[in-house]
């Protein structure tokens, strides 16, 4: 089960529940793949609250007048947001190739998209249950790697990711030999 393989359960989720996990899906095969699935994800989920919570309008339909509008940002709050805004930058760059994104980096995508899933079911979901992102129920092929990501904390990623390009590839490989 991947982190947000709970959407599949909620037919109301639908319009973005595919992208959250296609994006989870993608880090094992590419970073910048999955900061930009992270991105098309956020945009998704973003407007399902806008077409959901009449609260919430905006005249211009880009996700950063969207996040940026007073009305949204008061009600995710500002931490939340500024987490909205990493994914967008992130994955603008990922989109315009400006530069190769790391797996700490695609993580901290998944995990801020994560967090904004989470406050939109606690929010509008019906039976709401709260949940913890947790970096080893990301899909790798490698089962070394699998076991490093399992329940070693934000922390222990921090220490674990410069490690990421030899374990998923072998020493070899990353050498250039």
């Amino acid at each position: 089960m991947n982190n947000f393989s709970f959407l599949n359960d909620k037919p109301e989720y639908r319009n973005f529940s595919k992208d959250c996990i296609d994006a989870e899906n993608a880090f094992e095969n590419s970073f910048n793949s999955c900061v930009k699935l992270v991105r098309s994800a956020l945009e998704a989920a973003v407007k399902w609250v806008y077409s959901t919570d009449d609260k919430f309008s905006s005249a211009n339909n880009n996700l950063f007048n969207l996040i940026s509008n007073p009305s949204f940002e008061l009600a995710v709050g500002k931490n939340l947001a500024d987490k909205l805004h990493y994914c967008r930058k992130a994955g603008n760059a990922a989109i315009h190739n400006e530069k190769e994104f790391s797996a700490q980096e695609a993580i901290t995508c998944l995990k801020n998209l994560f967090d904004f899933v989470q406050w939109l079911d606690s929010r509008y979901g019906e039976n709401f249950t709260p949940r913890i992102f947790n970096a080893g129920k990301i899909p790798v092929k490698d089962p070394t790697w699998k076991k490093a990501l399992e329940g070693i904390g934000e922390a222990g990623l921090n220490i674990l990711f410069p490690l990421f390009p030899i374990v998923k590839f072998g020493v070899k490989k990353f050498l250039g030999r």
